[in-house]
């Protein structure tokens, strides 16, 4: 959700300026690998340990339960590994086939449809928010290109306290859109749409998209984005949910809670409250076919995938190049995106010059925890030096 993106920025600049990915050297913490998913092509042996070691010492500063990883570089080797456990209670092994909560990777999804969209001709990106959602601040002005690359300006919902105080309390219980839509109707704009230099990430963005979605189809978003992107490449995995239960296999999720505090299984939650901006579930396999998919614009004429590729600078961390697109994310070169929500926290990216897609999926998380994020980042750095030199 949103605020996993506000970890996002503050993650990035902090790693910025501690040298950017560095991990600490010596063996493994004990934790055993499951067998991998795919066994041909084997990374060299130094290169499959310097990435274990950054998921054991990811996994330990976070007292993580469970991780899933899935690292594919054509022509140098791959590793598809889970470590620890999806249950603490029963102590089950965290299997790559468990389902998980991708959060704001759904972004992804809301974008591709809402492009597919355009390439029908049913909506244009220079179309007004006011035309499909009437009363948010600047709506007259906001276009759809706007939402979609967080340039709109609009409140972020998420940072509400109302909306902190009811998810916290209880992420089964309902936050309706309608009362999503009410808090942005009474909250002052961020800043003018399309202001020079402006950008601020808001799931209140992709909030909207969805209810524009709706409108135009005349269908849920999430009945839309299953037919015409999950179902339409056979996406392992990977589904829209309309309950608060995550399709068998799936890992328990568990809160970030304060020291000395009881362990929280968070892994039901109302997927209604997170919607169009986080609600979707997947796995490491589905997160890799989608990654490539997303990457090669597969779904959208070449045009609409330039648009899902024009990358706004966002000004989070001047040491990284990191910009912004129609619900992708760029970090030097690498495109895709990353997300937490409470009890997973999730990275997919691939790096469209060599083909390279990083996938890490964990079991603990807050709304703003960024370890799948900061694990992409430090096997990425690994894996490519050359890209995160000062």
């Amino acid at each position: 959700m949103g605020r996993s993106c506000r970890s996002f920025a503050v993650l990035v600049a902090l790693l910025a300026l501690v040298g950017a990915c560095t991990t600490s050297p010596g063996g493994g913490s004990g934790l055993v690998p499951l067998e991998p998913a795919d066994a041909g092509s084997p990374f060299a042996p130094a290169t499959a340990a310097g990435i274990e070691r950054i998921v054991h010492d990811q996994m330990r500063a976070g007292a993580v339960p469970g991780m899933a990883v899935g690292v594919w570089v054509p022509g140098r080797g791959r590793l598809v590994q889970g470590y620890g456990v999806s249950d603490v209670t029963t102590g089950s092994a965290f299997a790559l086939a468990d389902h998980v909560r991708i959060a704001s990777i759904t972004k992804t999804f809301t974008a591709t449809a809402t492009l597919m969209l355009v390439d029908q001709g049913r909506l244009a990106l220079d179309d007004r928010l006011q035309s499909f959602v009437p009363g948010i601040p600047n709506g007259r002005d906001i276009t759809m290109r706007q939402l979609l690359n967080m340039t709109a300006g609009v409140y972020d919902y998420t940072r509400s306290p109302e909306f902190d105080a009811a998810f916290d309390a209880d992420p089964l219980a309902p936050f309706p859109v309608d009362q999503v839509l009410a808090i942005l109707r009474s909250r002052p704009a961020a800043f003018t749409p399309g202001q020079p230099g402006a950008w601020q990430y808001s799931d209140s963005n992709y909030i909207l998209l969805g209810q524009i979605i709706e409108n135009v189809t005349g269908e849920p978003a999430g009945t839309f984005i299953q037919r015409e992107i999950v179902d339409a490449l056979g996406l392992p995995g990977t589904s829209y949910p309309t309950s608060p239960e995550i399709p068998p296999p799936a890992s328990r999720g568990y809160m970030i809670v304060p020291p000395g505090a009881p362990e929280r299984d968070v892994t039901a939650l109302d997927p209604a409250v997170a919607g169009t901006a986080g609600a979707m579930i997947s796995t490491v396999e589905g997160l890799r076919a989608w990654a490539g998919a997303l990457a090669a614009g597969t779904l959208l004429s070449p045009a609409a995938h330039a648009e899902q590729m024009a990358f706004v600078n966002t000004r989070l961390s001047p040491p990284l190049q990191i910009g912004y697109g129609a619900g992708v994310i760029e970090i030097n070169g690498f495109v895709g995106h990353n997300g937490a929500i409470y009890g997973f926290t999730t990275a997919m990216f691939q790096l469209p010059e060599t083909g390279a897609i990083i996938v890490v999926v964990a079991n603990k998380a807050s709304n703003v925890d960024g370890v799948g994020l900061e694990t992409f980042l430090q096997i990425a750095k690994l894996l490519y030096p050359e890209r995160f030199s000062a």
